[in-house]
C-alpha cells in the first residue's frame, strides 16, 4: 500500500484558508463594510430615522477554519454577521432590515449589492474580474432581555411564508465545530477532512451545482460521524492516515441515507437527514431534493470506492492520480522517476497545522 499522507497534507497547504484573525484581506473588507454601514446608519440618524446600533461578528467557513480556496472559476466566499440591538417586534417585516443594510451599501464597490434569502451579498473586484463577495447575515434578538437572536430570511419578492424571522446560533454553532476534538492533532486532521471533502464537492459538482450539497452540511455531518485515524507509537513520531479517516467518514454517511421513495421509472431514491447541534435544530440538507440528494449519495459512493482503490495501490505515483481524479488538479502528484524515493515516506508527525 502506498503511502500518500504526505501528499494528503501537502493538498491541504495549498487549498485552506486562514482564519479571520490570521487573514489580513478578510479583515480589512469585513472592517470597511463595518465603517461604510457605521457611517451611513449615523447620517441616517441625523436625518431623523430610527436605526439601532449593531455589531458585527464572525461566522462561517473561516471562523471554523473550513474554509478552502476557490477552485478555478470560482470565487472567495466570507461570511459575516450583523447583530442589530433590537428585538424582532420592531421589524416585523424582516425584509426592511435587510433593505435598510443594502441601500447602506449600494454603491460601496462597483458591482451592486443583491439581496439573498438569508443574507445581503457585496461583490469585489480583483485585476477586473469579480473575485469574492461578503454575505451578510442581519440578525435581531427574539425577545427584549433576550440573548436568543433570530436571522432575517426573504428578499424581494418573498411570499409572506418566506419573509420571517427563524432563530439561530451562529455562534454556537462556531463553537461547537471548533471543539469537536480537544486533541490538537485529531482536531487538525478533522479539519483537513472536512477541507477536502468540500473541494472534492466543487470537483465533483461542477457542472450540476445545484445538486451539492452545503459546505457547512458536510461539516455538521463531519462533526457528528467524523473518527479521527492517527497512530501513537511508544516510540517515534505520530502517524496520520488522512485516507482512511475519509473513507470511514464517507462509508458512515453512505450507510446514513435511507430510502425515500421512488422515480418515475422505478430507481430508488434516498435521503441523509442530519440535524443541526444547536438551535434551530433542523435537518441541515432539508432544502435539496430527493433527486438531489440521490445524486450527493451516487457520488460519496464513488469517493469511497476510489479510496479503497488508493489503498491497494502500490506506486505513490498511481494512488495520487487516483486521488487526482476526485479531488482535482490541486491534489499533488510525485514526478514518476522519483516513485521510489518517495516510497520510502512513511509517516508525517503532528506539526501539521489546522
Amino acid at each position: 500500500m502506498a503511502n500518500i499522507q504526505k501528499y494528503f497534507e501537502q493538498f491541504d497547504e495549498d487549498i485552506r484558508l486562514k482564519r479571520f484573525d490570521e487573514n489580513q484581506m478578510l479583515r480589512e473588507k469585513r472592517d470597511a463594510i463595518h465603517r461604510r454601514l457605521r457611517e451611513k446608519f449615523e447620517a441616517m440618524r441625523r436625518a431623523g430615522a430610527d436605526i439601532p446600533s449593531f455589531e458585527t461578528f464572525n461566522q462561517g467557513s473561516y471562523q471554523m477554519g473550513t474554509g478552502i480556496q476557490p477552485a478555478e472559476g470560482g470565487e472567495y466566499d466570507i461570511d459575516v454577521g450583523l447583530r442589530f440591538n433590537c428585538d424582532q417586534t420592531k421589524y416585523s417585516n424582516p425584509v426592511a432590515l435587510k433593505q435598510v443594510v443594502a441601500d447602506a451599501l449600494e454603491g460601496h464597490t462597483s458591482i451592486p449589492t443583491r439581496m439573498r434569502r438569508s443574507c445581503v451579498t457585496v461583490y469585489y473586484k480583483q485585476n477586473g474580474e469579480q473575485a469574492y463577495h461578503v454575505d451578510l447575515a442581519v440578525y435581531v434578538y427574539a425577545h427584549a432581555n433576550s440573548s436568543r437572536l433570530v436571522i432575517a430570511k426573504g428578499e424581494h419578492g418573498s411570499g409572506l411564508g418566506d419573509r420571517k424571522w427563524e432563530e439561530s446560533s451562529p455562534q454556537e454553532l462556531c463553537d461547537w465545530v471548533e471543539n469537536r476534538f480537544s486533541n490538537k492533532e485529531e482536531e487538525a486532521q478533522f479539519l483537513r477532512v472536512i477541507r477536502a471533502l468540500k473541494r472534492w464537492k466543487t470537483e465533483k459538482f461542477k457542472t450540476d451545482g445545484q445538486n451539492a450539497p452545503s459546505g457547512i452540511g458536510l461539516t455538521v455531518a463531519a462533526g457528528q460521524w467524523f473518527v479521527p485515524s492517527i497512530k501513537r507509537p511508544f516510540s517515534g513520531p505520530i502517524a496520520f492516515d488522512d485516507r482512511t479517516a475519509m473513507r470511514a467518514f464517507v462509508d458512515r454517511m453512505v450507510r446514513e441515507f435511507h430510502l425515500a421513495g421512488h422515480k418515475t421509472d422505478g430507481s430508488s431514491l434516498y435521503r441523509l437527514e442530519v440535524r443541526v447541534p444547536v438551535v434551530p435544530h433542523g435537518d441541515i440538507f432539508e432544502r435539496m431534493t430527493s433527486g438531489q440528494m440521490s445524486t450527493f449519495r451516487d457520488r460519496l459512493i464513488q469517493l469511497r470506492d476510489q479510496l479503497d482503490a488508493v489503498e491497494h495501490e502500490l506506486d505513490p505515483v498511481d494512488a495520487c492520480t487516483r486521488m487526482l481524479k476526485e479531488f482535482g488538479e490541486a491534489f499533488p502528484v510525485p514526478d514518476k522517476s522519483k516513485t521510489g524515493a518517495v516510497r520510502g515516506i512513511a509517516t508525517t508527525t503532528s506539526g501539521t497545522s489546522a
